[in-house]
């Protein structure tokens, strides 16, 4: 994680010292940080925190839990920019088929993951 000045503290670490680090505040305000830091071009931090916090979905609430899922989905992205492109693929393909599987075929977020898998399978290198 990015080294702050003295007088500030990341959300996330704060939410981490004074809630615990498999609190549902805590694992969100991570996964709204490996966000920021992917929007930002930080890729290698972003898969950092996003490792930890899809583990932590998946060990808490389960593999097909949607927002476990969510976070799979940017740590398919985060494959993406990092070069990893046939990881992300994988990823996106086995998020796509649990979010169907979960959620239905019409669910958003199922399509948007459809929509996603589909543009790395047609230009893997410049995908989103």
């Amino acid at each position: 994680m990015r080294a702050c000045a003295p007088a500030c503290s990341p959300l996330p670490l704060t939410r981490e010292r004074h809630l615990g680090p498999d609190r549902t505040v805590t694992l969100g305000a991570r996964h709204n940080h490996s966000w920021a830091l992917y929007v930002l071009g930080h890729f290698n931090e972003a898969d950092e925190e996003i490792r930890l916090v899809a583990d932590t979905y998946e060990r808490r609430f389960g593999s097909d839990y949607p927002i476990a899922l969510s976070a799979q989905q940017l740590y398919a992205r985060i494959q993406h920019k990092l070069g990893n492109f046939e990881a992300a693929v994988s990823l996106m393909n086995d998020v796509t088929e649990r979010r169907t599987n979960s959620l239905g075929a019409d669910h958003p977020f199922t399509a948007a993951s459809r929509k996603v898998l589909a543009e790395l399978r047609e230009n893997p290198r410049t995908a989103p």
